[in-house]
């Protein structure tokens, strides 16, 4: 049985239609389609949000996004200016506002759970607010855990207690939710709402298409009602990254549950932070996962002034947990490999033809991003896929530009799509690996992946002492020039 408690949201869908209405208005202005996918993906991670720092995070990330002026730009040179009271990502930053002043959603989960007496309870949530909710909630009937806990709990721990979500993205989640056992509650809002009422209605339809044939009537001589459908009315914002999220691959969507924030990661656009501390100066996206002094979990965005923290070794441990992924789905990384290598020999052959300098010079015109130091190691080092997709697609370009070949463009969508499992793969297992190295500085417990890396208490002792000492921070800001100013040493962004 699935329940749904109304969370109070008229100015939000007020806001939200609003922000379809520019984006409608600039379609027609410029007869054109723009999509702005960005923007749906930081509105879906607002609305999934219970902390204001996520809000303000995302409020930070949409201040540096260009989709919209790069399209408008493309579209003719339009400048957003040019729309003034029509602007969508002034639209999107009034919702982002209201979400962060108010936190509807926050204050509508933790009342409901509070006054919860009468049965036991699985409340789910976000990897990043289980701490956030288990030091709001101490009722010993509630237990908090996360999508990936709650997928691993046996169906008959689960069958007579209530499930608590507080989110609802589309027919993936309608199916879940509809052959659990247990009661469900989902504490969503109005727009939500209406999404699971459309897949409600389509759910219906298939079932009343078999009550309603002649055989059933013939057997049991009982006419069938129509039953009423609900009126519903979905705004395309949210309809489509409902849609985007159904076509993800069943494993990028558990992630995407675990961690609602990895919507963002394969943005072209990194919100970086110059944090400046007692040793050293480093460059750091918002969402890069440190460890506080107790050995706590924490995102570089919510660090303060002050904090004594440890930073996550990605460069020291990517190709390792590499071998690891291989070893666990060597099919899909077969394949992931076979891209890696074709990319390479792609660089490789146009690096022989014209020289890094000239090489460099048509790459950017054709849409490269980084420096050339970077693109010096591209096809030679460690690194599986170039740091951003616009560079995969201009070595392409470039390969291929006295082409036409419909074959080719599906040969760089392969690739992108191994680029994307790759990251996403890396992010699972790092994810994985980062609980591990919590684990031991919390427990002195050494885990099953770092026991692959052949690590022991003792070697992982020296490890952290001389990869990850403490830090303390003595100040951070919003990296506000271009990121490709950045020497790649210098940048810690890394494909984990």
């Amino acid at each position: 049985m699935i329940n749904l408690q109304n969370i109070p949201s008229n100015e939000i869908d007020k806001l939200i239609n609003k922000l379809d209405e520019k984006v409608a208005y600039i379609n027609s202005k410029l007869g054109i389609d723009i999509d702005l996918k960005s923007y749906g993906n930081i509105l879906r991670v607002a609305l999934n949000a219970i902390q204001k720092g996520v809000i303000e995070n995302l409020i930070e990330r949409l201040t540096i996004n260009r989709e919209l002026e790069n399209t408008l730009d493309s579209a003719g040179g339009y400048s957003i200016d040019f729309f003034k009271n029509d602007n969508p990502k002034e639209q999107l930053l009034l919702i982002l506002d209201y979400l962060k002043e108010n936190l509807p959603k926050q204050k509508a989960v933790i009342e409901f759970l509070k006054i919860q007496n009468s049965k036991r309870i699985i409340a789910v949530f976000d990897n990043n607010d289980l701490e956030f909710a288990q030091q709001q909630i101490k009722n010993r009937k509630i237990e908090i855990v996360s999508f990936f806990d709650l997928k691993k709990l046996p169906k008959e721990y689960t069958q007579n207690k209530g499930l608590v979500f507080h989110f609802f993205n589309g027919n993936k989640d309608f199916d879940y939710f509809y052959n659990l056992n247990s009661e469900v509650q989902l504490i969503v809002y109005e727009e939500e709402k209406n999404l699971y009422y459309k897949f409600l209605n389509q759910r219906k339809k298939l079932i009343e298409a078999e009550i309603k044939s002649d055989v059933r009537f013939i057997i049991s001589k009982v006419e069938y009602k129509e039953i009423k459908e609900n009126i519903i009315n979905i705004n395309y914002t949210i309809n489509s990254i409902a849609t985007r999220l159904d076509k993800m691959t069943d494993k990028a969507y558990e992630s995407y549950k675990n961690e609602c924030d990895l919507l963002l990661v394969d943005s072209e656009e990194k919100l970086i932070y110059k944090v400046i501390f007692d040793t050293k100066t480093l460059f750091l996206e918002s969402n890069d996962t440190i460890f506080t002094e107790k050995g706590d979990l924490n995102k570089i965005y919510k660090i303060k002034v002050g904090d004594k923290i440890r930073i996550y070794p990605k460069e020291h441990l990517a190709e390792n947990l590499y071998q690891v992924a291989v070893e666990t789905e060597p099919d899909i990384f077969g394949k992931v490999d076979e891209h890696a290598n074709f990319w390479k020999q792609l660089i490789n052959e146009l690096r022989v033809k014209l020289g890094e300098e000239k090489l460099y010079q048509n790459l950017k015109e054709k849409g490269l991003k980084v420096l050339p130091t970077t693109l010096a190691n591209y096809g030679k080092g460690f690194r599986k896929f170039p740091m951003f997709k616009n560079d995969l697609k201009a070595i392409f370009k470039l390969y291929y530009q006295d082409k036409s070949d419909s074959k080719n463009d599906t040969i760089l969508e392969s690739i992108l799509k191994s680029k994307t499992v790759y990251n996403s793969t890396m992010i699972v297992l790092g994810r994985g690996l980062k609980q591990e190295l919590r684990l031991f500085l919390k427990e002195n417990k050494v885990g099953d992946i770092l026991k692959k890396l052949h690590f022991n208490e003792n070697t992982l002792r020296i490890f952290i002492e001389k990869f990850m000492p403490i830090h303390t921070v003595n100040s951070k800001e919003v990296f506000s020039e271009n990121i490709n100013t950045l020497e790649e040493e210098k940048l810690q962004l890394f494909e984990i």
